[in-house]
């Protein structure tokens, strides 16, 4: 009997094994040797997440605009988050209502890196790692004409986000800054190369998405280029350069592989290619023309943010993109799409 039972009991130690709790880093003590906590419902508020109530008894689980899920439970340090399962340094503690936890303010500060809000962590750690070059008022790059190479070409520039929505924050850069500021040099480079350059915004504002697209629509714009840095919610080694299309649209996969591969020539990032957008963009939906949108670089990444954060990268990649127009225009102008 006891023979028998031996494969079973083998077999329960390697589930346990296997669902062994990652660690969450505790408070550095020898920085603050005080406790530090906070209430679930302000992290929820200072993340800009959501949390409610569920899915079982004693648990609240905060989502982000993405999807993401953390789950945590009242009398129990374990934390889930989507799939993984970690430990925290002490035991959530409930409310006399029960409608909200007491949480370590470790638990808040690691969310805040893994999902990529380091400039929301608390306490010494919360500032950046990475020193960044500050950015200095935008004055246009240098143009350098191209002898009217891009003559004909009206190109919609849109710069993502921008004003109430500052878009993706790590290591100390915000993207919307990132974002205006390449698409401004950009525009500058069109232009002195003889195109035409519709602009979605040339300040800190935010032009709602259908706007957008109706600029370049009205502008009757023979591409279209919408300009964001990324971010990697789970990983701050994620890095790269990538593009993304409306599938079906073989002119537009033509212009974001040449607009991908003068990037990464341009700059030695890694290529993570081009893609055909899985989440229904509005501005690859609603567009008439040409359109893609380029991701310049991975935010979470140290090492990226610390570029995209410099006068010197965003001319580069300003540089490249326009190099990349050349190229598909002086190819492809017989069969642009409108």
């Amino acid at each position: 009997m006891h023979t028998k039972l031996l494969p079973l009991i083998a077999l329960a130690l390697f589930v346990v094994g296997c669902t062994t709790a990652g660690v969450i880093p505790p408070q550095d003590v020898s920085l603050d040797p005080e406790p530090r906590s906070m209430y679930l419902s302000e992290m929820a508020t200072e993340l800009g997440w959501t949390y409610e109530s569920g899915p079982e008894p004693r648990q609240y689980t905060l989502k982000s605009p993405k999807g993401d899920r953390v789950t945590f439970k009242g009398g129990s340090d374990l934390v889930f988050v989507n799939t993984t399962r970690w430990k925290a340094e002490r035991d959530a503690v409930e409310n006399r209502n029960g409608n909200d936890l007491y949480l370590p303010e470790s638990v808040f500060n690691w969310v805040c890196k893994r999902f990529g809000q380091h400039h929301l962590m608390r306490g010494p750690i919360r500032q950046s790692t990475v020193d960044l070059t500050p950015l200095t008022p935008d004055t246009p790059v240098s143009p350098v004409p191209v002898d009217g190479a891009l003559k004909g070409l009206v190109v919609c520039v849109d710069a993502g986000h921008g004003g109430k929505d500052p878009g993706g924050m790590a290591n100390g850069v915000v993207e919307k800054d990132i974002c205006l500021n390449v698409s401004l040099r950009l525009r500058d480079l069109l232009v002195a190369s003889g195109a035409s350059v519709i602009m979605t915004r040339t300040t800190d504002v935010y032009p709602e998405l259908e706007d957008r697209c109706s600029m370049a629509n009205r502008g009757n714009a023979d591409l279209f280029i919408s300009v964001h840095a990324n971010i990697a919610p789970n990983s701050d080694e994620v890095a790269g350069i990538e593009a993304f299309f409306k599938g079906g649209k073989s002119d537009s996969e033509r212009f974001a592989r040449v607009l991908v591969e003068a990037m990464v020539g341009a700059s030695g990032a890694p290529s993570r290619g081009a893609k055909v957008d899985p989440r229904g963009l509005r501005v690859l939906e609603k567009t008439n023309m040409t359109a893609v949108l380029v991701e310049l670089g991975f935010m979470s990444n140290p090492e990226e943010a610390r570029k995209l954060g410099t006068r010197s990268y965003q001319d580069l990649m300003a540089k490249a993109l326009h190099d990349g127009v050349v190229k598909y225009w002086t190819r492809n102008r017989a069969s642009v799409s409108k």
